[in-house]
């Protein structure tokens, strides 16, 4: 326990996108006891965002910088973690930037880890017992590339026929029946929910724990959690 904890006082961590499940992740790696913490992002707050965010104070943080409206109260929680903001662009950093922290939260080569051929034997027996999550999550970032944001209350109506036909154009493509995602999947993408940052917060700050710490093997490779039914799964996808 004492090498665990002296792994952790050593340890600086990057952090990408204080959104809501950003938020949780940084309380729980400065509650941890982290070195230093940055806190990156480029966006300025939303108005969704006080809905789940519960670092960004609700007066007065509209048109603020994301990181920057948390500071405060992500430095509060303890004032033994140095906590810093990056109000920059990520894909404007040079790879000598990454050098200084011993762990980067949120990465993953998304592009490879997704691409599965369902068409094939073993793929089709794992379809069986995958969860339906993993197709959302290729909707999801489909729409993203498509039209370079998240799905938007204000344009629910055209947004919902977008994520509806990205669906069946998607998994179509991929050889799998689209009646395997559920229609109603449309109505969980327009915003995010407090309880569910704070679950996936909490097991994803638990990863960046292990993997400064080298004490518990992390997962392999996806975690979904299901806030509708209330469980979570870990699904291994993708190139080993």
């Amino acid at each position: 326990m004492v090498c665990l904890y002296y792994r952790l006082r050593a340890s600086r961590v990057l952090l990408v996108g204080m959104k809501g499940l950003g938020a949780e992740v940084a309380k729980n790696l400065i509650l941890a006891g982290v070195k230093g913490l940055t806190m990156m992002d480029h966006q300025k707050v939303s108005p969704e965002d006080t809905s789940a965010q519960f670092l960004i104070p609700t007066a007065g943080s509209s048109g603020r910088n994301r990181a920057e409206a948390s500071l405060e109260r992500a430095q509060n929680l303890n004032p033994m973690v140095d906590v810093k903001v990056d109000t920059e662009n990520i894909e404007d950093k040079p790879e000598t930037f990454f050098t200084q922290f011993d762990a980067k939260a949120v990465f993953c080569p998304f592009k490879e880890a997704l691409e599965v051929d369902w068409s094939s034997d073993k793929a089709k027996a794992a379809l069986r017992r995958t969860t339906c999550d993993y197709f959302l999550l290729q909707v999801l970032l489909k729409f993203r590339t498509d039209k370079g944001r998240d799905p938007q209350s204000d344009a629910y109506g055209e947004d919902s026929e977008l994520l509806l036909q990205i669906r069946n154009d998607l998994l179509e493509s991929l050889g799998v029946n689209p009646d395997l995602l559920p229609e109603d999947f449309v109505s969980y993408c327009f915003s995010e929910m407090a309880p569910v940052c704070a679950v996936v917060g909490g097991v994803l700050g638990q990863e960046v724990v292990k993997a400064l710490s080298q004490r518990d093997p992390p997962h392999n490779n996806f975690f979904f959690f299901d806030g509708i039914k209330g469980n979570g799964i870990v699904e291994c996808l993708g190139p080993k």
